[in-house]
């Protein structure tokens, strides 16, 4: 499933929540508003990655309750909803569209390589804000990490197989994660969401290890990290952004039943609200 090659050029700003309920990221979403244009601004809800029809009418009122005047959500919850010109069409004169939580895998297999998701990427080029929250931030990398909580990864590595999400099992019994590739509209980096709230720093231990060819961003819920075009990067929100890096002496041994993760040379940065860097910066191995 290898999608998109980024934004390069792009005129839109794109924000990266790491979840929550609607409400408790208020904070947050008042700056995406503004950011987008103010309350005239056409703001686009796609809830592509949850199966319920409530979630967009939940997000819709909790817009229009911030001083949104004019939310629209797009009705793209199967691929023949995403084949639709009328709804490529809202998403493409959209000034703010807005990425639902749910599932990654459900929103990429709908959306790949159909008009809506080449109107998503045609509106931010113009410049439209983009933005996701938990799923809708995830895929935005370079890789996704399957949904697991706890220290799945640090004991249980990597599954090598194709990606699947199996609902059955929940979430704090799975063994192992699945990595496969995301939209791609942030190259070079992977985004992890609910860091603290789920503990999924095990994630993040266990990329930044064996792939520390790319940069991996934790987000707590009711935080955000704010991208600008010329990319430069601002953290805004209550909670922490935890960045895992590579250094030239990463060195890692993957997990195997009966051995967790071992690791060495692992950067980590804690970020939080202010906190002001670059996509370049971000990028660039940690030589001390």
């Amino acid at each position: 499933m290898r999608n998109g090659g980024g934004f390069e050029g792009a005129s839109g700003t794109l924000v990266l929540i790491g979840g929550g309920d609607y409400e408790q990221s208020e904070q947050v979403d008042r700056v995406v508003l503004e950011l987008a244009g103010g309350a005239a601004t056409p703001v686009v809800f796609l809830p592509t990655p949850h199966t319920s029809r409530r979630v967009g009418e939940k997000f819709a009122a909790y817009y229009q309750s911030l001083g949104a005047r004019d939310v629209t959500v797009a009705p793209v919850y199967e691929r023949e909803d995403a084949e639709d010109e009328a709804n490529a069409r809202l998403l493409r004169e959209a000034g703010l569209i807005f990425i639902g939580w749910g599932s990654d895998l459900r929103l990429q297999q709908v959306i790949t390589g159909t008009p809506v998701h080449a109107a998503i990427e045609e509106a931010h080029r113009r410049g439209a804000l983009l933005a996701g929250t938990s799923a809708g931030a995830r895929v935005a990398g370079e890789l996704v990490i399957s949904p697991a909580n706890g220290p799945v990864g640090l004991r249980g590595g990597l599954d090598p197989g194709p990606p699947h999400f199996n609902y059955e099992v929940p979430l704090d019994q799975k063994t192992v994660l699945q990595v496969w590739p995301g939209f791609n509209w942030l190259p070079g980096f992977g985004v992890e969401a609910h860091l603290a709230e789920w503990q999924r720093y095990g994630h993040l231990l266990l990329m930044g290890a064996i792939r520390p060819d790319i940069t991996w961003l934790g987000l707590d819920e009711r935080t955000a990290v704010i991208i600008e075009p010329g990319g430069s990067v601002r953290v805004i929100g209550s909670g922490n952004v935890v960045v895992a890096r590579r250094t030239p002496s990463v060195r890692a041994v993957e997990p195997r039943p009966g051995r967790a993760l071992e690791a060495r040379g692992l950067r980590l940065d804690v970020l939080s609200a202010g906190s002001e860097t670059s996509l370049d910066e971000l990028r660039r191995p940690v030589t001390d």
